[in-house]
């Protein structure tokens, strides 16, 4: 099975971090966003949604102040259902029409970006509905690969519950790497997971040298009731199952109190704390929660490909493309990482594809597919940043938004 390699050009990292915020900070502050009417509506119209009521900051008793009913109208955490169902039918349609009539390839691929669509969610939760940063992704999808791989060797432990248990491994890591969080935010705390991320891939490094060196951790063949997944339809299979279900429990999340909080703590983090809301609490479960998910990527990634290494995880190149997904498909969005996730995974291969029909051979070489692909994220990246911070799923918005009035 070919191991499709995800990279990008380190400086999509500095576009990323030094370019204008969907909501931007206050000059000379590290905190938060400027106090404004815009940010104030939406920070209040999310907090009324969970229950807690928006008190003006003064000395005198608290005031309460109703959320505005413009806001209520236009922002609605609640879609119709049949609608909000609708991109997750897509999704399965897609794996149905890729398992029964695509080629071992396209298999391929649509299960590693499956695999990465689920870490993508996870970073997705982090950074577009909490509002922090975290180039540290690609540690956590390191020791989910390490834990499945130590105790499904060492221990012999079942397929399933070795997954979710790397999942709560790096859910737990997760929570200390929050800590820096309380106090600082932005460009210092993507700063902080970033040293995070060197300190886990040195230790794992001196963790496989100990153990079985460079060759790394050959790991057993995932097995359920039984029932050796080998083929690489029976794994689309699986992991469809799993990606729906991690996309149902994620709008699920996102609509519930706790996505509403998060989206408060996004938009104005000092009136989400006066209306009652933990700040504190939201941020580690927000950590928890992205890292569970990814680690749960990193643990399935393990069984997937049968070997670990510290060399397939030492690269920031793999956390900024991690971003480059959440990015791209939509920050903020529920179906936007799988979108972004898609289509990087795919870029290689669709590079290559049109590389003979539109005549590039003689311009790229076989060994620069990926130098390619890292070029053409960094400049979408960058794109979408600057111009369209929705990503393709707010460009698909606007397009039905337009075929709306043209209609009318």
């Amino acid at each position: 099975m070919t191991d499709v390699k995800l990279w990008t050009s380190t400086p999509s990292l500095s576009i990323l971090l030094l370019s204008p915020r969907p909501y931007p900070s206050r000059p000379g502050s590290r905190t938060g966003p400027p106090f404004n009417d815009e940010g104030d509506a939406r920070a209040r119209l999310a907090i009324s949604r969970t229950g807690h009521s928006v008190k003006a900051p003064t000395i005198s008793p608290p005031v309460e102040l109703p959320a505005s009913h413009a806001a209520v109208r236009t922002r609605r955490f609640r879609p119709d259902r049949l609608k909000a169902s609708a991109p997750l039918l897509a999704v399965v349609v897609v794996l149905a029409i890729v398992g029964l009539s695509g080629s071992t390839l396209w298999v391929d691929v649509a299960n590693q970006a499956i695999i990465a669509a689920i870490a993508a969610i996870g970073l997705s939760l982090l950074l577009g509905h909490a509002g922090l940063i975290s180039v540290g992704n690609a540690a956590f999808l390191a020791i989910g690969a390490f834990t499945v791989a130590k105790v499904s060797i060492a221990y012999g432990v079942p397929f399933p519950v070795a997954v979710v248990g790397s999942g709560l491994v790096c859910a737990l890591v997760g929570t200390v790497v929050a800590l820096p969080s309380f106090r600082i935010s932005g460009l210092y705390l993507a700063m902080s997971t970033l040293a995070f991320h060197f300190v886990a891939i040195w230790g794992l490094r001196q963790l496989q040298t100990h153990d079985v060196g460079d060759a790394g951790y050959a790991v057993p063949v995932a097995t359920i009731f039984g029932v050796e997944i080998v083929e690489l339809r029976t794994w689309l299979v699986l992991l469809g199952l799993v990606v729906v279900g991690v996309l149902l429990t994620y709008r699920w999340l996102i609509e519930s109190k706790v996505g509403r909080a998060l989206h408060a703590i996004r938009e104005r983090p000092a009136l989400a704390a006066m209306s009652g809301i933990s700040v504190t609490k939201y941020k580690v479960a927000a950590f928890g929660s992205s890292s569970f998910l990814v680690g749960i990527a990193g643990a399935l990634h393990a069984y997937y490909i049968g070997r670990v290494s510290y060399a397939n995880y030492e690269s920031i190149d793999l956390a900024i493309e991690y971003l480059g997904m959440v990015i791209i498909g939509g920050l903020g969005t529920i179906y936007g990482p799988v979108i972004g996730a898609a289509l990087i995974v795919s870029l290689p291969h669709l590079v290559h594809a049109l590389q003979g029909r539109l005549g590039l051979d003689r311009f790229i070489a076989a060994g620069d597919i990926f130098l390619v692909q890292g070029a053409l994220v960094g400049l979408v990246v960058a794109a979408m940043v600057i111009f369209q911070p929705g990503g393709l799923i707010g460009i698909g918005r606007s397009v039905r938004r337009l075929t709306w009035r043209r209609s009318k």
